[in-house]
């Protein structure tokens, strides 16, 4: 679903359709960074020693969950802060409140490039506060074979729009 980027920013909880479906963009995960990223966060040697990670069930280096997981959060920020830009208007949507099934389902080794996206599955029928609708969504990272490598449901907050508001009607393309 193609949109403009004035209709994504002006957008009320009852405006986001079940099905939208963004990519956030790509990353090529290098030896290094993998090195660096377990050695600070999760020192197992199949995280920070590509010779002695030979000897493990991996048979190599790997990226750790944790290491896939901070980079989708990253791209994705990217991805939704440019839709925040020149909005002036006291919304405040996006905030994360439920994070499940984190899962990396295949390994992710040196020079592999992954791509992120994210889907709308859901909006269960919950009012927050009194002006807050809940969205889920699946993100995902497909990897240069087109496998799913990562998947996490997020849960994140829309302000609903006011009584008087009426909704848009997007453009199909």
């Amino acid at each position: 679903m193609a949109h403009n980027d004035n209709v994504i920013r002006t957008r009320w909880f009852e405006d986001i359709p079940i099905g939208e479906f963004h990519v956030f963009g790509s990353h090529i995960f290098s030896e290094q960074e993998m090195i660096e990223f377990g050695t600070l966060y999760a020192p197992q040697i199949y995280h920070t020693d590509p010779q002695q990670a030979l000897d493990t069930r991996y048979r190599g280096l790997i990226a750790s969950d944790w290491h896939v997981c901070a980079t989708w959060m990253r791209l994705m920020v990217n991805y939704m802060e440019k839709y925040a830009l020149g909005v002036e208007d006291g919304r405040r949507n996006g905030a994360g409140v439920g994070f499940a099934g984190l899962k990396l389902l295949q390994p992710v080794r040196p020079g592999h490039t992954l791509t992120f996206s994210h889907e709308i599955i859901a909006k269960p029928d919950k009012v927050i506060r009194g002006k807050w609708g809940i969205i889920r969504s699946r993100n995902e990272a497909i990897n240069h074979r087109g496998e799913v490598v990562f998947r996490v449901l997020i849960d994140i907050l829309a302000q609903r729009a006011p009584v008087s508001y009426t909704h848009l009607t997007l453009p199909t393309t």
